[in-house]
């Protein structure tokens, strides 16, 4: 005779639903609307632990996009999300490049010191 099943056998099998997708999608943008914040503030250590977060968003983003395709509405909103992230990510590197720059006048002296 089969033991009852208390849901926990069944919610093995079941794959995550389509709007959990989108919400990993979400979750990427938001992070990416923060980072792009904390760069307006020039508040560069909140975009570096930003990054970090948005990196772990992604990996598990990866792992939830294998279990389920997206269908036609989903796969419009999934395209809105990325453009918006790779808007924030464009405005981050834009004003993050001066500041780099100066990060490399400063370490110029330095790397021209261990040389002699």
């Amino acid at each position: 005779m089969a033991t009852p099943d208390d849901g926990r056998q069944l919610a093995r099998h079941t794959l995550p639903a389509v709007p959990a997708l989108i919400q990993c999608y979400e979750a990427i943008a938001d992070t990416s609307r923060l980072m792009l914040a904390a760069a307006h503030s020039d508040d560069w250590d909140e975009v570096v632990r930003l990054e970090h977060r948005c990196g772990e968003q992604i990996a598990h983003l990866k792992k939830v996009a294998r279990t389920r395709p997206l269908g036609t509405a989903e796969q419009r909103r999934r395209i809105e999300l990325l453009r918006a992230i790779l808007a924030n990510d464009a405005e981050v590197r834009r004003r993050s490049e001066p500041w780099l720059q100066q990060l490399e006048r400063m370490l110029e002296p330095a790397r021209g010191a261990r040389r002699a």
